[in-house]
């Protein structure tokens, strides 16, 4: 079975390979006693086996066989070597330093590639200048013909070690922490969120059930996915998803729709691993599909992807092959016309994102206008490191930029995700000397605060000796994200039930539908609102009124959240509906071009209830006189008539009045009270 993590297990492992194997000879003049020198070389031998079997699991089993005869005798440099191997191919990193280090110093002749490996091994625990010496010391021992093929490689690790230098004098203002509620001692990785953080999605090689077995080459279990929920700071563990999601074999979660009620899943069992999709419907997640990922799953790998806020755009990876490839592993991007349609012809977003090695865990920001992903090319310090890259104003993606130490190390750092308000991130690691991938929250400081002289300050400086030059300060380029989150509940109005209703987001300057969603069974909705736009909110369910909301998003607006709960009306007479996304030019009753949108909606209702009848209404603030207010009220509520009129609605089925400030659903005495009370609603007169 292949699963997601298969080609990462071997990560921190050099491309060339062992091209001769190390003898270990064992002095029978070292052991006093015949079982104890029996005993060793026993050790030695099941070492030997488990080492050449060459998976992961069994190369940690050789390091317990080879260390049990070090233990008894240290001095033996093949053995060394054997051991620091062993570690170097499993864990821990450390260890495998300690090891190679004896052996060179012990015998460096030992192994061809042993300056090389233990290069590799100072590589992995940041002690860089010492790594590009022996990278170079192990390039000097090379025949002219090694050297052709093995340059490449040099000089990458190298190039890795130089920037690891760079990124551990000038590191990220961040906290890294493991989530110990969520990590076990088994892999973790793969974290996915909803854009507000409170949930959190992940894959697990823990135990799932009595009848899960673990697997020779890794020594874990069979991939299946977990969920955590967020209570203020603290993740609680809330286990696994149904037997719908976690199948009998390896299950891995890599991405999650915009409204967080859509799984992205990775499905190795198929090809060499598609992707697929569970939805969350009637408080269940439901069985996974993969027929909209026609166009997007081949013969070849598809191991991640994110969705773009208006569930229209979708990034992934793939490692097909097409004239468009640019390295291993590449970023590709999708779109579809219409919500819940298939996604279209794949693009590769070329060689600005993509290098000539592997890239992974593709992840857009919910603004949609930042873009992380790992990648072992670009300036990466080792492994996979994490970067990110921003949208242009031509559309174009800038340089990657590499999000620096402590972040990312130089093992590999994965799947990668962060929060709307870009405060906080996560994502997989195991470059941090441990055996098993563990999952990190990141908490982002933004940039240092300069510091501020006071009184004190200024009486100490007035008495040292004058500096003649002036310094500035460097400045800190910010980016400010610019996005809105509205979530909430969708209920009855009278009942309290919750709803499952339809979202629909309108650019009202556009006259177009740019996003469609869905609230749970719970009622419970969210939706991403980049800023620059006039959007009309839409909620729509069966037997109900819609129900509109307005939010006018300046570009300059930056991060916020806005919790709205929406209260649905039954059709029945009397009830009335605001239109929130009515609008008329300044102290006139002539009707802006963005109403258009809203009051086609109110065609269609009456179109689709074909006896209803219903009384449009114009309501003021309480400025000016009663007469004029009525007349202005008056006149706004018949321009609404005149278009539904003029759409073909019939005159008989609508009446207009004009209720001035008689009619006031908020205080008077504030200026948001009085925006509410400047309004046009209808009321059902009757529907049968």
């Amino acid at each position: 079975m292949r699963y997601i993590f298969l080609i990462f297990i071997f990560a921190l492992i050099s491309s060339t390979g062992i091209s001769q194997r190390v003898k270990v000879k064992l002095d029978n003049d070292k052991f006093t006693e015949f079982k104890e020198r029996w005993n060793t070389k026993k050790q030695v031998r099941k070492g030997k086996r488990a080492f050449k079997d060459g998976t992961f699991a069994s190369y940690k089993q050789a390091a317990v066989h080879f260390q049990n005869a070090y233990d008894k005798i240290d001095n033996n440099a093949a053995l060394t070597y054997m051991l620091g191997m062993s570690y170097l191919k499993s864990v821990p990193a450390t260890k495998a330093l300690l090891y190679l280090e004896k052996a060179y110093k012990q015998n460096k002749n030992i192994h061809p590639d042993l300056i090389y490996y233990y290069a590799r091994a100072q590589h992995l625990n940041y002690k860089f200048e010492e790594a590009i010496s022996k990278y170079n010391e192990y390039k000097n021992t090379l025949t002219a013909e090694q050297l052709g093929y093995k340059d490449k490689t040099l000089k990458k690790r190298i190039s890795e070690c130089r920037y690891g230098i760079e990124y551990m004098a000038d590191t990220a203002r961040v906290f890294t922490t493991p989530i110990a509620a969520i990590n076990t001692e088994y892999d973790d990785f793969a974290p996915v969120i909803p854009p507000d953080g409170k949930k959190m999605y992940f894959t697990s090689k823990r135990p799932y059930d009595k009848h899960d077995d673990i697997y020779k080459s890794t020594g874990q279990y069979t991939e299946n996915i977990f969920w955590a929920g967020k209570r203020d700071r603290d993740w609680l563990l809330k286990g696994s998803l149904s037997k719908k999601i976690n199948e009998d074999y390896n299950n891995a979660v890599i991405g999650l729709s915009p409204n967080g009620m859509q799984l992205l899943l990775f499905d190795g069992q198929k090809n060499n691993g598609d992707l697929y999709k569970a939805e969350y419907k009637k408080s269940k997640w439901r069985s996974p599909k993969d027929k909209e990922f026609g166009k997007i799953n081949s013969k070849a790998r598809e191991s991640s992807a994110s969705i773009k806020y208006d569930n229209r755009t979708m990034y992934f990876i793939s490692n097909r092959e097409d004239e468009q490839k640019i390295g291993g592993q590449d970023i590709y991007r999708s779109i579809r016309k219409k919500s819940n349609k298939k996604w279209g012809k794949p693009i590769n977003l070329g060689g600005t994102l993509n290098s000539i090695y592997d890239e992974e865990g593709v992840f857009l920001h919910p603004g949609g206008q930042t873009i992380y992903f790992s990648s072992k090319g670009h300036t990466s310090m080792g492994g996979y490191d994490l970067f990110k890259a921003e949208k242009q104003t031509d559309g174009t993606w800038s340089t990657p930029e590499n999000l620096g130490y402590p972040i990312n190390t130089p093992g590999d750092d994965l799947f990668f995700g962060v929060t709307a308000n870009g405060r906080y991130g996560y994502y997989s690691s195991r470059g941090r000397n441990g055996d098993d991938f563990d999952i990190y929250e990141i908490i982002f400081l933004g940039p240092e605060k300069p510091l501020i002289q006071s009184s004190e300050d200024m009486l100490i400086a007035s008495m040292a000796k004058p500096i003649t030059e002036t310094v500035i300060e460097k400045t800190v380029d910010i980016k400010t994200i610019r996005l809105t989150i509205v979530k909430g509940k969708i209920y009855d109005a009278i009942t309290n039930d919750p709803i499952e209703a339809v979202i629909e987001i309108t650019d009202n300057e556009a006259d177009s539908v740019i996003m469609t969603s869905e609230s749970s069974e719970e009622g419970e909705y969210l939706v991403s609102l980049p800023s620059g736009k006039n959007y009309a909110m839409t909620i729509k369910a069966k037997d109900y009124l819609f129900h509109s909301e307005n939010f006018n998003i300046p570009p300059a607006t930056k991060y916020q959240e806005i919790v709205k709960d929406i209260e649905m009306n039954k059709l029945a007479a009397g009830t009335k509906v605001i239109l929130n996304n009515i609008f008329f030019e300044f102290g006139k009753a002539v009707l802006r071009t963005t109403s258009y949108p809203e009051l086609n909606r109110v065609v269609k209702l009456m179109e689709a209830y074909p006896k209803l009848k219903i009384e449009i209404s114009g309501h003021t603030d309480n400025k000016g006189s009663l007469a004029v207010n009525k007349r202005i009220s008056e006149k706004r509520a018949k321009a609404v008539v005149d278009y539904l009129v003029g759409k073909g609605i019939e005159q008989n089925r609508l009446t207009y009045k004009g209720y001035a400030y008689l009619q006031p659903v908020a205080s008077n005495d504030t200026e948001v009270g009085r925006q509410r009370n400047r309004r046009v609603e209808f009321k059902i007169i009757s529907h049968k």
